[in-house]
């Protein structure tokens, strides 16, 4: 015996002076950064997204179920909290396994020893390690209570499914937080730690149930439930299955550009095992209803264009059972809202579908009747008279559910849309949707699809011609047009889509109907290139237009954020901004590594600068204190278009929701836009219906859509106009987007005034003229000429009212001469809107 004493007393003293020198510092436990992955926000505090190597979520011991705890020390440790790191009994019952066949099991790790190898050492079996685990979890009792150990456990240990640590496994198998995990849930999560893929709800159930059904036998040994609980946590059924990360918001696209952006920043390994924390600049409520009117866009375009047809007729369909069936829809994925289902019977005008869920849906007329056959981009077939005419049984279809009850039979579009919305002050994107889902096409719409804007780039022509003379009043003949290029013996003969023509045309008018040979010729009188320059200086990419006359109707390519930038020049009075999504980036402990600083238009900051001219002007500057700029000279947006010109593109952009291009569908839609007067935008179209656009906004919100197919070639079909295609898109994001937010117009900058015209000509009105209209003109480029008109003091006027004509009007006595300066500036007033009726839908958009 005193042999035997002796040679385990100088066995374990060699075993100590062995491993001691090998055991890692128990100090870094105190303060353990466990892998965590980044997590991504909107501005009001909503999940996003999620990456990382690993899912983990730390908590607190206090946060563990007392139903885990009692089901971990149940099974792994019953004398947890009796012994100080290694069970000895257990220990001599392995060192007896070891010296008669030289391994050494797991049975006498304790949850001490195991929380000791999960932290800082292999799963491997060999005697040294063992050593180091056991003297390591001696020290750690020491310097750790029970609870810090159980809390470093449950926090560390693998669940499989990359799920690390309790709370993130009760996500991943149960789609739930982990204080609302159930008994026999807790119960199959401790069980499951056994072996990760024996025992795995997802991929062993049976095994597993058994597994579970152990731990909670053992749960009842050791007095933790009484036989009543037991029972029936034994009789409840599994529910485990793989649950996705759980979002508040979808906005995959924009995860997706963040999680590029932050492993481009900060690395990968940084980004993704280091529990950094992105807030973004997306607006929750501004996503959720983007998400909502793409797909509807997209959807209404597509039923417009015809039914195609079922996406698999299920072969041998008599003979195949439900749970076949059910198999089959298991493994075809939900798209968007679009819900796969197979045609169990047809009716006369209705069918009977099967869910995913296993239920019978019977949709009626109403979901099918839309249903024509799709024949071509711009032709379909009739419409259907019978259900049997649109499916038959055996179809494997799509289905829509329209307001929570009815269902409609639906298809995955084939055309694309893109839409983002950025706040026009600073370029922070508010919501952004790249495509119809994301899980079928991870291709970003709307920052990598180069398309041709068509007319949607047109403001910007007429911003250009402002810049060098040209008012909204200025007649521009609207006549057939050609273009002889005898270098390369071409011919162009842009034409307007109605091939009518209007001859000479105020500025605005031409805008509001998006006339094109208005477009080409004032490119024409500027030139191309100084065309060019000015879209350069607003912010679009200089490499992907060309000098040409095309470029006034949109031949050029961009992508719609930055139509949307540069949209936000003319919402915001003529400043650039730079569009971001990242707005800061902190660790797990909140530490900031990321603060980002926009350049702002800042009003006040322009109006001391005025203010400090004026008083350097009338003072000595070097003897005077004048105020600060608020901001950084390096952070303050821009002037890229005079102000002036700005408000008044602004103006009349107006005009395009109340009586241009987009009135025709707002009418249709009944929209409450049509109520507001701080609303602007323009329709785009492409040659040939290849692209659709509309991009809109008022002083702080813009937004832009565009529609098309991801191939170049194809068309999107006769008469799918900007106002028809794109425009319901941005329409039914912004009535909800200002729902309830107050009217705020875009205030009047100095230095525009207005003054009466006649409409016929854009020369100042003649004083009396009954049909003047008003038109905001830049104080430096009111015009000179007055027209010729039949009243009483049309003879006062020395000039003939030609275009020829430059002079201004003479020999008025001094009453006289204050109604003209009366009817020139009379900038308070608003302009008088014309009476002029919107065209028909398919005139409405002039196209190139």
């Amino acid at each position: 015996m005193i042999f035997i004493t002796i040679f385990v007393v100088m066995t374990i003293l060699g075993a100590f002076l062995y491993a001691t020198p090998q055991v890692p510092e128990i100090d870094s436990l105190k303060n353990v950064k466990l892998q965590t992955p980044m997590r991504i926000f909107t501005e009001d505090g909503k999940i996003i997204g999620e990456f990382g190597d690993v899912r983990r979520e730390p908590v607190s011991f206090e946060q563990i179920p007392d139903n885990f705890i009692n089901a971990l020390i149940s099974t792994e440790d019953q004398r947890f909290y009796e012994h100080s790191g290694v069970d000895f009994k257990g220990l001599l019952r392995v060192m007896k396994v070891a010296l008669t066949t030289g391994e050494f099991s797991e049975g006498a790790s304790t949850l001490t020893m195991q929380t000791a190898r999960n932290m800082f050492l292999t799963r491997d079996q060999r005697l040294k390690r063992k050593l180091i685990e056991m003297f390591l979890a001696v020290r750690m009792e020491q310097e750790l209570s029970k609870e810090q150990i159980l809390e470093l456990y449950t926090n560390k240990v693998h669940f499989s499914h990359r799920a690390y640590g309790l709370a993130a496994a009760s996500e991943v198998y149960y789609g739930k937080h982990l204080s609302e995990l159930t008994l026999p849930e807790a119960a199959m999560m401790a069980g499951l730690l056994k072996g990760e893929s024996a025992y795995n709800p997802i991929s062993n159930p049976e095994r597993a149930l058994g597994r579970r059904n152990l731990v909670l036998s053992r749960m009842l040994g050791e007095g933790y439930i009484d036989q009543d609980i037991y029972q029936l946590a034994v009789e409840t059924p599994l529910s485990a299955k793989k649950h996705g990360a759980d979002l508040d918001i979808n906005a995959a696209y924009v995860a997706e550009m963040v999680r590029l952006d932050v492993i481009n920043r900060f690395g990968r390994d940084i980004a993704y095992n280091h529990g950094l924390d992105i807030v973004t600049t997306i607006n929750s409520n501004h996503q959720k209803i983007a998400n909502q009117a793409l797909r509807e866009g997209l959807l209404e375009y597509d039923r417009r264009h015809g039914y195609k047809g079922p996406e698999l007729q299920i072969e041998d369909f008599a003979n195949t059972d439900t749970r076949q069936l059910l198999q089959i829809l298991s493994d075809t994925p939900v798209i968007a809202n679009l819900q796969p289902a197979i045609v169990l019977e047809v009716e006369e005008q209705s069918i009977t579908v099967l869910n995913r869920q296993g239920q019978e849906i019977t949709i009626d007329w109403a979901g099918l009747e839309w249903a024509a056959k799709f024949i071509s981009d711009s032709r379909i077939g009739s419409k259907p008279e019978i259900a049997a005419e649109v499916a038959t049984a055996g179809d494997l279809v799509r289905i829509l559910n329209v307001d929570g009850e009815k269902w409609q039979l639906s298809q995955i579009p084939e055309a694309s849309a893109g839409f983002v919305s950025i706040r026009s002050k600073d370029g922070g994107i508010t919501s952004l949707v790249g495509g119809f889902d994301y899980s079928t096409n991870k291709f970003n719409l709307v920052t990598q699809a180069r398309r041709q804007p068509g007319s949607n780039i047109k403001p910007f022509i007429y911003g250009a011609a402002f810049a060098k003379g040209f008012t909204p009043a200025s007649l521009v003949n609207d006549a057939p047009y050609v273009k002889v290029n005898n270098e390369i013996d071409e011919v162009w003969r842009p034409q307007n889509d109605n091939l009518k023509y209007n001859g000479p045309t105020r500025l605005r008018v031409g805008l509001k109907r998006s006339i094109n040979t208005i477009s080409t010729r004032l490119i024409d009188s500027i030139g191309p290139a100084y065309a060019e320059d000015f879209l350069v200086k607003i912010g679009l990419p200089d490499e992907h237009m060309n000098p040409y006359q095309s470029l006034a109707l949109g031949t050029a390519s961009f992508t719609p954020l930055e139509m949307a930038t540069a949209y936000a020049v003319l919402a915001n009075g003529g400043y650039q901004v730079e569009p971001y999504y990242i707005d800061q980036v902190t660790t797990s402990y909140g530490d900031i590594l990321y603060q980002a600083t926009p350049k702002v238009v800042c009003d006040e900051c322009e109006q001391i600068r005025i203010n400090n001219q004026i008083r350097n002007a009338k003072y000595n500057p070097e003897i005077r204190n004048y105020p600060e700029l608020p901001l950084p000279e390096n952070k303050i947006a821009q002037e890229v278009i005079d102000p002036r010109d700005a408000f008044i593109l602004y103006d009349m952009m107006k005009d395009v929701i109340h009586s241009g291009t987009a009135t025709t569908q707002l009418r249709r839609r009944n929209s409450s836009l049509l109520e507001r007067h701080d609303l602007a935008g323009k329709t785009g179209t492409a040659n040939d219906y290849k692209d659709a656009w509309f991009s809109g906004f008022n002083d702080k919100l813009v937004a832009s859509a565009w529609m098309g197919f991801s191939d170049h070639r194809r068309s999107l079909g006769r008469y799918e106009y900007g106002g028809k295609a794109a425009l319901p898109i941005w329409a039914s994001f912004m009535e909800k987007a200002l729902s309830g937010v107050p009217e705020q117009e875009i205030i009047q900058p100095p230095g525009v005034v207005s003054a009466k015209i006649d409409p016929e000509t854009g020369k100042l009105a003649a004083l009396g003229q009954q049909n003047a209209i008003f038109e905001y003109f830049r104080d430096d480029n009111i015009p000179s000429e007055v027209s010729q008109a039949t009243t009483d003091y049309g003879q006062l006027y020395n000039g003939n009212g030609s275009e020829e004509s430059n002079q201004a009007p003479q020999d008025l006595d001094q009453e006289q001469l204050d109604q003209l300066i009366d009817s020139l500036q009379e900038g308070e007033q608003e302009i008088e809107q014309e009476d002029d009726t919107p065209q028909p839908e398919p005139e409405a958009e002039s196209i190139f």
